[in-house]
């Protein structure tokens, strides 16, 4: 028993509309960045995750905020390649406010996933929604650990010399703040009588 299509998304203009700007604006910055290459270039992994989250948006159960907010997350990480990466605000590197982002942005559209194609609700929700970004937030540090590998120090993604020994452990510890946010926020702004996914009535049995 699911939710219909249009209890799990809306319509499919806004994603359109929001697809299409992004896309947009991820060229722009390509074509105006003067950072370092590596994020010069991120429109070529960028783009496909946009889309790809666009064409899958119906068994995500991805609500046109949540997708807007995730481009925002995108959008927000590409700025990099003006060398943001490289600067702080309040004492706080760019990068923890980036990982920060990810895991509200990430943390919200996987709570209403598994809310509504699992029909998980509660301390449940919680747990499989952290494990669920913190797993993403595990596997973009090892792409940024084989870039550096493959790439070497200058273009990859890791920087081997800037003196963080705890890089990787303030990334996620980021996403999982983000995260707990994301689900105080999500489980705030819905009330015990439709926390669950939206079901469809079976017909009676002959």
């Amino acid at each position: 028993m699911i939710a219909t299509t249009d209890e799990r998304t809306g319509p499919a203009s806004i994603y359109w509309t929001i697809a299409w700007i992004t896309t947009a604006l991820f060229v722009a910055i390509t074509l105006t960045a003067h950072g370092p290459s590596t994020y010069r270039f991120a429109i070529l992994f960028l783009a496909p995750l946009l889309w790809g989250m666009f064409r899958g948006r119906e068994k995500l159960a991805l609500h046109p905020a949540h997708f807007g907010i995730l481009a925002v997350a995108l959008l927000f990480h590409n700025l990099g390649a003006y060398g943001l990466y490289r600067t702080s605000w309040e004492g706080i590197e760019f990068d923890g406010y980036v990982h920060y982002f990810f895991g509200l942005a990430g943390g919200l559209a996987i709570a209403r996933a598994l809310a509504f194609n699992f029909e998980l609700a509660g301390w449940k929700l919680w747990i499989g929604a952290l494990l669920v970004i913190l797993g993403i937030g595990a596997i973009h540090e090892l792409i940024e650990f084989s870039s550096t590998i493959i790439l070497g120090p200058e273009k990859g993604m890791l920087k081997l010399n800037d003196g963080d020994f705890f890089d990787t452990q303030k990334d996620l510890l980021n996403n999982m703040l983000g995260t707990i946010t994301a689900l105080g926020l999500y489980g705030a702004t819905r009330s015990p009588a439709n926390f669950r996914a939206p079901k469809l009535a079976l017909p009676s049995p002959p």
